[in-house]
C-alpha cells in the first residue's frame, strides 16, 4: 500500500513540473513578442496607429431597372460622379482647395463655401464639393489621387476623393412621370418610423422611393449596398504596397447586391399615344410647348394589368433626383396646373354620363326597370317639384329604351330611374363597381373619390337627402367624384361580365440576368352583378353609343369594334348664367371597351375643359385600342377597315 502511494505522488509530481514548463514556455514566447512589438516593431506599429486609416466607402449598388410589357427600359441607372472631401484627412484646406481649382475648372470661392458651410459635422463625414462632373474630369483627378503619384509636392489632394454613385435615369421621363414616379433622399424621420426594422438596409442619404414604381417596388429595385475599405495614411493617399495592410482592407469591404428589375404591363406604344392628344411640344423653342390638362387609363379586363396610365401635364423627374434643379422643383410644386399630380389617381371629377350604366344596372336590379318593356318620354326635360332637369338634346328623344338611354345619353331616362330607384341603391351598385373606395393599385397616394347616400349626407352635413338631388347624382353631376383609373374600371366590370379586376402595374419581378424571381398577378373577384343579366344589357346599351346613331358613332372607323359611353362634366353649372372660359369649360370625358365580343382592353380619358366626350376624349380613347389592339391583333390585309354592321 505505501509502495504504491509514494509511485502516485512521485507520477504526480512529475506531471506538475511540466505543467510548470509549459507555462514558463508559453511566457517566454509571450514576453519575446511582446518584445519584438514594442521594442523592435513599436515605431512601426505606432505609425500604423496614428497615421494609417482605414476609411469606408459606400458602394451604391446598381438600382433595378423598370420595363415595359415588351421589354423597352423606362428607367435604369448611369454613373455620377462627385468630389468629396473629408476634414479629418485635410492638412492645410486652403492648399487642397488651390489644388483642385488648378486642376480642374471650379471655383474656389464656391468649394470653399461648401466646406464652411459643413463646418460643424462630424470632420469624418465626406463634404461634397462638386457633383456630377464629367468623366473627363474623373479621369484627370484620379492620375493625381493614384498612390503612385507623389501629389504632395505639386497638388496636395490631402482628403480629397471620387465618389461614384448609380444614379437613376429615366429615359421618357414626361411621358411615364406619374406612373414611375422619382427619388428622394431618405430624411431623420423617415428612417427612424418608415425603416427602424431595417437599419442595416437604408441610412442618412440613401435615395428612396417618394412616389409611383419606384416608391412601391423600392425594397425589390434598390438592391443592397456594399462597401469599399480602403487604407489611407494621415494626408489621405492610398497605401498599397504593404501586404499586411489587405487585411484591413478586406475586412471593410464587401460587394453591393444589385437590385431586381421590374416589368410593368404598360405599353410603351399605346401609352404614347395617348399623350400625343396631350402634349404639344415645340422643339426649337420648348418655352413655348402646351399642354392640355387630363389623364388617360387603359387596363386588361381580364387580369387587371395596366396599360397605359397617363397623367397630363407631366415633369421630369432626372431633373429633380440627387442633383436638384431647384427653380424646377418650386416651378412644378407651386404651379395652379400641379405638375406632380397624378390625374389619373389623385384626381376627382364629376363622371357626367359615364355614370349611366351604374344607374341603369340599379334600376334593373332593383326591378324598377324592365330591360323590353320600360320606356319614358323625353321632351327636353324633366319637371321635378318647381324645378325643371334638363336633357342635354333640348329636342328631345321621344320614346326612350333600355339600349337606346345609353346610346342616346337621354338624362330624362336617367332622372326617371334615379328617383325609382333611390339614392341608396345608386350608392349600393355604385359601390360593386368600385366606386367611392380605392381600386388597390399598385402604386400610392389613390384616391377613392365620393358615392353619395342619404346616410353619408346626414354624417356629412347633419341635413337629410332631398330626392332632386337624385336627379343630379343619377346622371353623374351633384356630389359624385370618380378618379379615370375608377371609370377604367367600370369599363372593366362591365367588358368582363361583372368581374371585379384590381389594376396593378407590375407584371414581374426579374434578377439581372433576367431570370423571374416573382410574378405580380390580381385574381378577379366575383361580385353579386358577375354574369348577371343587368351587365349584359349595360354591353348592349354601349355597344349601342358607337354601333348604332349614338353620342360616339364616330369610332365606327375603329376595325377593333369599340363599345364606349361618352360624358360631359360640368365645371360650372348651365344655368349659373356666368360666362364660360377655357378654365370653366366643360370637361370631356370617355370609357370604353374593345373588341365588344371579346375585350381585350378597357379605357378611361378625362380631357379638362375638352367640352365634350365625343370631341375631346372619345379620339383618345381610339387611338389608345387601336395601337394596343393593332399589335397584339394586326388585322389581316385584305380585312375591312370598317367592321360591317349586322
Amino acid at each position: 500500500m505505501s509502495f504504491r502511494h509514494d509511485e502516485n505522488i512521485a507520477y504526480l509530481q512529475k506531471r506538475i513540473f511540466w505543467l510548470y514548463v509549459a507555462i514558463a514556455f508559453f511566457l517566454a514566447v509571450v514576453v519575446a513578442r511582446l518584445f519584438f512589438l514594442q521594442i523592435q516593431q513599436g515605431d512601426y506599429y505606432l505609425k500604423l496607429a496614428t497615421e494609417i486609416f482605414v476609411r469606408e466607402e459606400e458602394v451604391v449598388a446598381r438600382r433595378g431597372r423598370i420595363l415595359d410589357r415588351e421589354g423597352k427600359v423606362l428607367a435604369e441607372t448611369r454613373a455620377y460622379f462627385e468630389i468629396t472631401v473629408t476634414p479629418q484627412y485635410v492638412t492645410d484646406q486652403e492648399k487642397v482647395i488651390a489644388a483642385l481649382t488648378k486642376l480642374l475648372p471650379l471655383d474656389a470661392q464656391l468649394v470653399r463655401s461648401k466646406i464652411e458651410a459643413a463646418r460643424f459635422e462630424p470632420r469624418f463625414r465626406p463634404i461634397v464639393v462638386a457633383e456630377d462632373i464629367p468623366y473627363e474630369w474623373v479621369v484627370r483627378l484620379s492620375e493625381y489621387l493614384a498612390p503612385e503619384y507623389d501629389a504632395a509636392a505639386f497638388y496636395p489632394l490631402s482628403g480629397v476623393a471620387i465618389r461614384s454613385w448609380a444614379l437613376r435615369q429615366y429615359l421618357y421621363p414626361e411621358l411615364f412621370a406619374h406612373a414611375m414616379g422619382y427619388l428622394r433622399e431618405i430624411d431623420k424621420d423617415t428612417l427612424a418610423k418608415q425603416f427602424k426594422d431595417q437599419t442595416d438596409k437604408y441610412s442618412m442619404g440613401d435615395l428612396i422611393g417618394a412616389s409611383g414604381l419606384e416608391k412601391s417596388y423600392d425594397d425589390a429595385l434598390r438592391g443592397r449596398d456594399g462597401q469599399m475599405g480602403r487604407v489611407v495614411d494621415a494626408r489621405g493617399r492610398e497605401v498599397t504596397q504593404n501586404e499586411d495592410l489587405k487585411v484591413l482592407q478586406n475586412m471593410a469591404t464587401f460587394p453591393p447586391v444589385a437590385g431586381y428589375d421590374v416589368v410593368t404591363a404598360l405599353d410603351f406604344d399605346a401609352q404614347e399615344a395617348a399623350s400625343k392628344f396631350f402634349s404639344f411640344p415645340d422643339a426649337k423653342n420648348p418655352a413655348k410647348s402646351t399642354y392640355k390638362k387630363g389623364a388617360a387609363v387603359a387596363i386588361d379586363p381580364k387580369t387587371g394589368a395596366v396599360i397605359v396610365l397617363y397623367s397630363s401635364p407631366g415633369y421630369d423627374a432626372n431633373r429633380i433626383t440627387k442633383k436638384i434643379d431647384k427653380p424646377y422643383w418650386q416651378m412644378i410644386n407651386l404651379h395652379p396646373d400641379k405638375f406632380l399630380y397624378d390625374r389619373a389617381i389623385q384626381a376627382m371629377y364629376p363622371p357626367g354620363s359615364t355614370y349611366k350604366p351604374v344607374t341603369l344596372v340599379s334600376g334593373l336590379k332593383s326591378g324598377v326597370v324592365d330591360p323590353l318593356k320600360t320606356h319614358f318620354n323625353c321632351g327636353g326635360g324633366l319637371q321635378f317639384g318647381n324645378r325643371y332637369f334638363k336633357c342635354w338634346n333640348k329636342g328631345g328623344h321621344g320614346s326612350v329604351g333600355t339600349v337606346r338611354s345609353l346610346g342616346q345619353s337621354c338624362d330624362v331616362f336617367f332622372y326617371n330611374v334615379g328617383v325609382k330607384a333611390g339614392v341608396d341603391t345608386i350608392a349600393k351598385y355604385a359601390d360593386i363597381f368600385g366606386f367611392g373606395r380605392v381600386t388597390g393599385i399598385d402604386i400610392p397616394f389613390e384616391k377613392g373619390g365620393l358615392v353619395p347616400s342619404s346616410a353619408w349626407k346626414e354624417k356629412r352635413h347633419k341635413q337629410k337627402w332631398i330626392e332632386s338631388e337624385t336627379l343630379s347624382i343619377s346622371i353623374g353631376q351633384g356630389y359624385d367624384l370618380v378618379t379615370p383609373l375608377q371609370n377604367a374600371k367600370l369599363a372593366a366590370m362591365i367588358a368582363n361580365g361583372g368581374y371585379e379586376v384590381t389594376p396593378h402595374l407590375g407584371f414581374e419581378i426579374r434578377d439581372r440576368n433576367g431570370a423571374v424571381v416573382g410574378k405580380i398577378e390580381r385574381p378577379l373577384k366575383t361580385t353579386d352583378l358577375t354574369g348577371d343579366e343587368a351587365i349584359v344589357w349595360a354591353q348592349k346599351g354601349i355597344i349601342e353609343v358607337v354601333h348604332g346613331a349614338g353620342t360616339a358613332k364616330k369610332l365606327k372607323a375603329s376595325p377593333y369594334k369599340i363599345a364606349g359611353k361618352t360624358g360631359t362634366a360640368q365645371v360650372i353649372g348651365h344655368d349659373s348664367g356666368k360666362a364660360k372660359t377655357k378654365h370653366t369649360e366643360d370637361h370631356g370625358l370617355f370609357i370604353a371597351y374593345a373588341p365588344y365580343d371579346d375585350p381585350k382592353i378597357a379605357v378611361s380619358v378625362i380631357v379638362e375643359n375638352g367640352r365634350g366626350g365625343s370631341l375631346a376624349a372619345a379620339p383618345v380613347a381610339m387611338a389608345i385600342i387601336d395601337t394596343y389592339l393593332g399589335k397584339i391583333m394586326p388585322l389581316a390585309k385584305d380585312e375591312p377597315v370598317v367592321p360591317k354592321e349586322k
